[in-house]
């Protein structure tokens, strides 16, 4: 790709004379330095007289895409950057996209990609205005406290993350606690929901997201956050001060447990723990009242979500609950054959 370096004042003389001849390449970003405007051409410079009288005539040059880039001070992005380390096939290996936490990006990568892994966490840092550090996954999601085994790859040695979504910022360490940044929109779209004055619980709160963005929308809820993990737990009161969410009440221990010692306080039920949310269906009726709203995270096949959907309504008449659906959506894809889905539920006990 070759540019056409115009100082400033000519730039719309320039755009004018190459868009009139079909010069300027579409689906090319126009360049911009302090004082010079480099407009992508379609065409080779050298070949074309026209171009060089116009060139000539207003003290313009043709640059290559490396010069035009280094002098408007303009970073390849990372996919451009990929394109000089890996081949295409190997770019077929590498998972689209990466999790950002703040500063720091986890990828997830190939055995075959490993050796490369420095150099592709280089290029995330050299395309991202943001990221200072690149992580790579070791492992699953496993264990009772849902954490995922990490190794440095790239730039600043640093586990703490320090993140912001929904107006809220929450401080961890990713290897020690489980966070999703790919459920931003869900703690958007339930936070809508609550209603002022409303009691909500949230059992498998983690660091606390779903709760401190529900309570700070919400000044007037009481939400209840309930999480196993101490070192998670821990976070969750650093992120409520943080916050300055003092409508938040944070509880370290089992949700059956703690369920039954605050039976009857909530009016929705918030469960992002899909591996293992229908096993706590009787807890979360225990600490709703007799009428609640239930929003249920849960793993499923793509073609088996009529299925799971009667599956948990089952576990709900166990309860003595009349299940009454409000509403299914896909929250992502989860992995090759399974997405993760959230129901929107009223469960109001059933009259004998």
């Amino acid at each position: 790709m070759q540019y056409l370096e115009v100082r400033r004042k000519y730039a719309q003389a320039a755009k004018s004379f190459l868009s009139k001849n079909n010069m300027l390449a579409s689906g090319f970003k126009v360049l911009h330095s302090a004082r010079y405007v480099y407009f992508p051409l379609t065409i080779y410079p050298a070949s074309n007289k026209n171009l060089a009288h116009f060139a000539d005539s207003i003290d313009a040059s043709i640059k290559g895409r490396d010069a035009a880039r280094e002098k408007s001070g303009r970073k390849p992005n990372y996919e451009e950057t990929l394109g000089k380390i890996l081949s295409q096939e190997e770019r077929g290996e590498l998972a689209r996209g990466y999790d950002p936490f703040g500063s720091i990006a986890i990828i997830e990568l190939s055995d075959r990609l490993k050796p490369k892994e420095a150099e592709i966490g280089r290029a995330l840092i050299e395309g991202s205005s943001t990221i200072t550090t690149v992580l790579a996954k070791s492992g699953p999601v496993k264990g009772v406290y849902r954490t995922r085994s990490v190794r440095y790859v790239a730039g600043r040695r640093t586990y703490m993350a320090n993140y912001r979504e929904n107006g809220c910022s929450f401080i961890f360490d990713v290897r020690r606690v489980f966070f999703s940044p790919r459920l931003s929109y869900e703690r958007s779209r339930i936070s809508k929901l609550v209603k002022d004055g409303e009691n909500v619980a949230v059992p498998f709160a983690g660091v606390g997201p779903f709760a401190i963005e529900i309570a700070k929308s919400h000044p007037r809820a009481s939400v209840l956050a309930i999480e196993l993990n101490p070192s998670a737990y821990g976070y969750m009161l650093k992120n409520i001060g943080l916050n300055k969410a003092a409508n938040v009440r944070a509880y370290n221990g089992d949700f059956g447990k703690l369920a039954a010692m605050h039976r009857g306080f909530a009016d929705r039920v918030v469960m992002p723990m899909p591996k293992t949310s229908l096993d706590f269906i009787k807890a979360a009726c225990t600490i709703a009242k007799d009428s609640a709203t239930f929003h249920i995270y849960s793993f499923c096949g793509a073609g088996k979500v009529d299925e799971e959907v009667a599956k948990m309504a089952g576990r709900f008449r166990e309860e003595k609950r009349d299940f009454a659906l409000i509403g299914v959506r896909t929250v992502r894809p989860y992995s090759k054959d399974e997405i993760e889905i959230v129901v929107d539920a009223k469960a109001d006990s059933a009259k004998e």
